[in-house]
């Protein structure tokens, strides 16, 4: 039983690096220069705005208001933390084990999993804005790596704030540590307003993005990522948001799915992970980092992500 959660602590650890980077591969920052503000309307000669051009910005302002309410859908708190079940499911097989998710904004996700059963930790997940790290309890192992000097996470372009975005329920624009509103401009608004919902889009590169928005709240319910490029393949990454329930004076989503395709490992590969928080809190009486006895010894990390992204 410890053997088989040790490797999807492995899986796990393999499906959320296969999200950083398809959500980070175009993390060159936005080339767009708008202020956001208004043009001046094109008017006829008696002074008054063409009915054309008034009927556009009308729906250039409906389509800004949407954006900046999505936007400001986002929870205020700075700690997010609850009980899970966690479940991935890698199309042959399918375990799911109980753990702990701890979240610190703009500083730490860490993910941990349990021995089913003996309710023992199996291992951790942690991701930092400075190093990713993988504990593997039950073989008293870690690989530790700088986002920066590890050819892996670099070479992929790994960013820390792109799966912060999923986790949190936010936009994300690729370079940005936080999409303010005047980067909104850079975002492609469908609004329907006669569906339940409109999208935010956003492309860059070999990187196209579609936030699916609930109309009447401004929830972020789905995301869609696409990477694809002739020499790596394509991945495709959908994130669906579920069970929302109040944290501070905003709506967070208790019930989150990552599907992740992927032809961009030696052969094509699909892996779910759905997260199903029990309570959520704002608990702030935890330590953003993990310390680790001398018994446990580290393993060369770009020898074991390479393992990892070749299963």
């Amino acid at each position: 039983m410890r053997n088989r959660v040790s490797q999807r602590i492995k899986m796990t650890a393999m499906f959320l690096m296969g999200i950083l980077v398809i959500s980070s591969c175009g993390s060159k920052k936005s080339l767009v220069k708008d202020d956001g503000s208004a043009k001046p309307a094109a008017t006829a000669p008696s002074g008054q705005v063409k009915p054309q051009t008034d009927t556009r910005q009308l729906e250039d302002l409906k389509k800004k208001q949407f954006a900046e309410k999505v936007l400001d859908h986002a929870v205020y708190v700075d700690n997010i933390t609850s009980k899970i079940d966690f479940t991935i499911n890698t199309g042959s097989k399918e375990i799911s084990v109980s753990g702990k998710i701890q979240m610190r904004r703009d500083d730490v996700i860490r993910i941990q999993l349990s021995v089913p059963i003996l309710g023992m930790e199996a291992g951790r997940l942690e991701f930092t804005k400075d190093y990713v790290m993988i504990v593997d309890r039950i073989h008293a192992e870690y690989v530790k790596g700088d986002y920066n000097k590890v050819d892996f996470l670099k070479n992929n372009g790994l960013d820390f704030y792109a799966l912060q975005a999923l986790f949190w329920n936010q936009l994300y624009m690729p370079g940005e540590q936080k999409v303010t509103k005047k980067l909104l401009s850079g975002f492609v608004v469908d609004l329907k307003e006669k569906q339940q919902n409109s999208t935010l889009s956003l492309k860059r590169d070999n990187m196209s993005y579609v936030w699916q928005t609930e109309n009447a709240t401004g929830l972020i319910k789905q995301v869609d990522v696409q990477y694809s490029s002739k020499q790596s393949g394509s991945t495709k990454l959908k994130c669906t948001y579920d069970d929302f329930r109040s944290l501070g004076v905003k709506q967070y989503p208790a019930d989150i799915t990552l599907d992740m395709n992927t032809s961009a490992t030696q052969k094509a590969r699909r892996v779910t992970v759905n997260i199903r928080m029990k309570g959520l809190n704002t608990d702030s009486k935890w330590d953003a980092r993990t310390t680790l006895s001398k018994k446990y010894t580290e393993v060369s990390v770009d020898d074991v992500l390479k393992k990892l992204m070749s299963f």
